[in-house]
């Protein structure tokens, strides 16, 4: 009998090697505000834009959960090359009058896998890991561009800011001439009026301009993942930006936007997916194997055993799960023209809406220097007396509606380069470092 105590030991061994399992783990939902609260992160020099950047792809969690999505997806490789565990059996059977009643039966059932079913998960397992990894690149793509985007609302929200604060004063000198005026009877009450109206307006235009300068700062904070009195230092210490038009960007081909646009290559994943799927319901037509050794002590008689089993597809040949995925290569070449078709429909609205968007900047940049040589002239001729203070203020209110035009239309640009980011996801400056990822590579 010493083989059956031999055979319960080592099936003891190993339920008690099962029973391991990893450290605790809990949740702090308490404290992980309290981090978050006390959170200062420190914000690179140079150029804002790229700064935020860089630390959203460093703090953000959104990138964080998607990070964490990937490292779960590689941990399903090492669950798709698990191999199969044997199992064990027992029985024991008692005989009435016989001299050695018992029959004592002990088995093993190892399965063996056929048809590379194992190596097909493997694969499946890895392409959920570039899916992953297409989740985190787009992840950081969003951010990026969130980023650029609510800086450039914020840039727009300061400028327009200045601008209000600037045209509230001008209006309250007018006001106080138009005081004078009255007061010596030049001007009638009526037109004092409407400057008192129109001042009244600027102070508001001013307080409303104030509060979407504040919201636009938030907004920046939010898409940057980092709290407010960690970025306003740095905002304050902007430099206003220069309207003067940029050059034309070298933009990519056509053909490129396909290259890198992640959608095309989610669509182009799964269809990898899709095949991997087919070969593993083909693989399923090969039916797998169970060995099954094994001792029994028959009433006194060792006695071994060598059992074979096989199954035996002849029901269920797995037709149905097999036409779905040959079927569903249409769905997904039909995908992935719409994919395509819309990427070079946004890449030329994206670039007309570039070209548009330089051009009106250039014709408001000419503007604002006519009227600022306007404004040139008119404070010359007002110290030399040739006119008077009312109109060098009205004259400094059409420079300032001119800044202001000259702004819009320079966040205009910088929103339509954006789109054409965002339509070839790719940088268009070229020394600017895009997002390490190197998944999904065909």
């Amino acid at each position: 009998m010493r083989a059956p105590a031999t055979i319960l030991s080592a099936v003891l061994v190993i339920l008690t090697g099962a029973c391991a399992r990893p450290p605790k783990a809990g949740l702090d939902a308490k404290r992980t505000l309290a981090t978050l609260r006390q959170s200062r992160p420190e914000i690179p020099g140079g150029d804002l834009a790229a700064a935020l950047t860089a630390l959203t792809w460093k703090e953000h969690p959104d990138l964080d959960q998607a990070k964490a999505e990937l490292e779960a997806a590689k941990a399903g490789i090492r669950t798709a090359k698990a191999i199969p565990n044997p199992s064990f059996g027992f029985s024991a059977t008692k005989a009435e009058g016989v001299p050695q009643p018992w029959t004592l039966a002990y088995g093993l059932s190892i399965p063996i896998e056929l048809g590379s079913k194992r190596g097909l998960r493997v694969r499946q397992a890895r392409l959920r890991v570039q899916a992953a990894q297409l989740q985190v690149a787009d992840t950081a793509w969003k951010l990026r561009s969130g980023v650029r985007a609510t800086l450039l609302d914020w840039q727009q929200a300061r400028e327009a800011s200045r601008a209000a604060d600037h045209v509230a004063a001008l209006r309250e000198d007018l006001l106080r001439l138009q005081d004078r005026r009255l007061a010596l009877g030049e001007i009638g009450a009526p037109e004092h009026a409407a400057s008192a109206l129109a001042a009244q307006v600027a102070e508001a235009a001013r307080l409303v301009a104030l509060e979407q300068l504040r919201r636009a700062a938030s907004a920046v904070a939010l898409a940057a993942g980092i709290p407010l009195p960690a970025l306003q230092p740095r905002l304050d210490a902007e430099a206003l930006p220069d309207l003067a038009p940029l050059p034309a960007p070298l933009v990519p081909q056509a053909a490129e936007a396909l290259i890198h646009r992640l959608d095309v290559r989610r669509v182009l994943l799964a269809w990898d997916q899709n095949e991997t799927a087919l070969d593993q319901e083909l693989a399923q037509r090969v039916p797998n194997l169970q060995l099954g050794p094994g001792y029994k002590f028959d009433q006194g008689v060792k006695k071994w055993v060598l059992g074979l089993t096989v199954g035996l597809p002849i029901f269920d040949r797995r037709q149905g799960p097999i036409a779905e995925a040959v079927a569903r290569r249409g769905v997904i070449e039909a995908q992935l023209r719409q994919v395509e078709r819309r990427a070079l429909s946004e890449a030329d609205l994206a670039e007309a809406r570039y070209g548009a968007a330089r051009d009106r900047l250039k014709a408001q940049v000419d503007a604002l220097k006519s009227q600022r040589s306007r404004l040139a002239a008119a404070e010359h001729a007002f110290q030399l007396g040739g006119t008077d203070q009312g109109d060098l203020l009205a004259a400094e209110l059409e420079a300032a509606q001119a800044r202001s035009l000259a702004v819009d239309a320079w966040a205009e640009m910088g929103r339509a380069r954006l789109a054409v980011e965002d339509a070839f996801q790719k940088p268009l400056d070229p020394s600017e470092q895009p997002y390490p990822f190197d998944g999904a590579k065909r």
